[in-house]
């Protein structure tokens, strides 16, 4: 069986030979499998076309409060207490022992998508983030405007998710919150740069570089619950480490991130009697 590979339609910048071995990763993680996806890029199981699965949205009829309705592999969506993003604060979590994130990551050349609710990058085989005695293969990048997670009351201008999977079909996602600040970040600025406005485009640049370690804050302590994917089909099980301290990006481009899409961010969802653990990193 064989994964399905996201529509592309010719970019405004170009489009790639060969599609990336991420691809069938964005499929799995992110919109279309609802039991194990973070087994499906790897195991090779069949994804369903994306065209043919309801087409859910931020605002409105097919909004967060209906996409349960939408679809039955969508049930997920409806449950409470075991739904992201939440709210975070310091009062509430335990600190745990200290585990860093380890970061592997390399560099990879710039795949990135507007599919008409987010920019994502697929990204290269190889780079992996390690904690906890496992680890966990990166295969997307995916910016959210406004934050999801509100930290200590505040709720950041921009949210960047970086999506891992492992074999055992665990998935692990680490967020970071974009706030402004006096210094640009050139990596975020490259990103933007080559970032297709119309939804349904891509761009491939094979000689234009990315690695996330750059859109990492200086300080790597964190928060640790257990949640879902925060889009259909809202997988549960998700493994969330977010990230204490925001990244500082210029305002400019902030506001620019923000014009690629309409505001993306789920409404929080209840926490209830979930253990939030802060812990720091290196």
């Amino acid at each position: 069986m064989s994964l399905v590979p996201i529509e592309r339609k010719t970019a405004r910048r170009g489009r790639p030979p060969v599609a990336p071995r991420a691809l069938g990763a964005l499929l799995a993680l992110a919109s279309v499998v609802a039991a194990t996806p973070a087994i499906a890029w790897q195991s090779g199981i069949a994804v369903p076309d994306p065209k043919a699965m309801p087409q859910w949205r931020y605002t409105g009829e097919r909004g967060p409060e209906h996409w349960s309705e939408l679809d039955p592999s969508y049930g997920a969506c409806a449950h409470t207490d075991t739904q992201s993003p939440v709210a975070l604060t310091e009062s509430m979590a335990v600190v745990a022992a200290c585990e860093p994130l380890r970061f592997r990551y390399r560099s990879s050349p710039l795949y990135v998508t507007n599919d008409g609710r987010a920019l994502r990058l697929g990204y290269d085989r190889g780079s992996h983030l390690l904690v906890a005695g496992l680890s966990y293969e990166l295969v997307e990048l995916r910016f959210h405007a406004p934050a999801e997670h509100v930290i200590n009351g505040s709720r950041a201008d921009a949210e960047l998710q970086l999506i891992h999977a492992n074999n055992r079909g665990d998935i692990a996602v680490v967020a970071v919150a974009l706030m402004p600040g006096p210094r640009a970040n050139s990596m975020l600025q490259r990103l933007l740069e080559h970032a297709p406005r119309r939804s349904g485009e891509s761009f491939y640049g094979r000689n234009v570089g990315v690695n996330p370690l750059f859109l990492l804050p200086g300080r790597k302590d964190y928060f640790a619950y257990r949640g879902s994917v925060t889009r259909p089909p809202c997988t549960e099980g998700v493994h969330w480490y977010v990230m204490r301290t925001p990244l500082e990006v210029a305002d400019a481009d902030l506001q620019r991130l923000a014009g690629f899409m309409e505001p993306n961010a789920r409404p929080l969802q209840p926490l209830g009697g979930r253990r939030v653990t802060k812990a720091c990193g290196p």
